[in-house]
């Protein structure tokens, strides 16, 4: 099943999202290097040490919330999906020890991942869409 999109982003706006993506690549690949130099840190400790669980967050909801803009998906389903998100961190990271340590700042900086996604979604949805061009068709 092919599915169309009904919008396309303006240019600032796909360019926002390029750069957020690259940002968490960026913000990934120093968490990876870390572990051949212990040494290396990105911005604090504090923050380093919970990257992982900010960065998947940010990738989760921009890819899924992004692609949903684009083929038409309301955006309160997309808030919603932010909140799913981050209700989803802080039971993954209190009450399911089983699988997870316990950690409260791993849920709270998955939080904040949300909420700078949801941000860049919500202006996207308000000022950065365009109805996409329709395809030409040929006889």
């Amino acid at each position: 099943m092919k599915t169309k999109c009904k919008f396309t982003a303006k240019r600032p706006f796909f360019i926002g999202y390029i750069m957020l993506c690259c940002i968490c690549l960026l913000l990934t690949l120093g968490r990876w290097y870390s572990i051949f130099d212990a040494d290396f840190v990105v911005i604090t400790w504090e923050i380093h040490s919970h990257l992982s669980n900010l960065v998947l967050s940010m990738l989760f909801y921009l890819a899924a919330g992004y692609a949903w803009l684009l083929i038409g998906v309301k955006f309160h389903i997309v808030a919603f999906l932010g909140v799913f998100i981050i209700v989803s961190n802080f039971i993954c990271e209190t009450i399911m020890g089983f699988m997870n340590t316990p950690d409260i700042m791993d849920a709270i900086y998955g939080a904040v991942g949300t909420i700078i996604v949801f941000l860049f979604l919500w202006l996207t949805s308000k000022y950065g869409l365009v109805p996409a061009p329709a395809e030409s068709v040929e006889p």
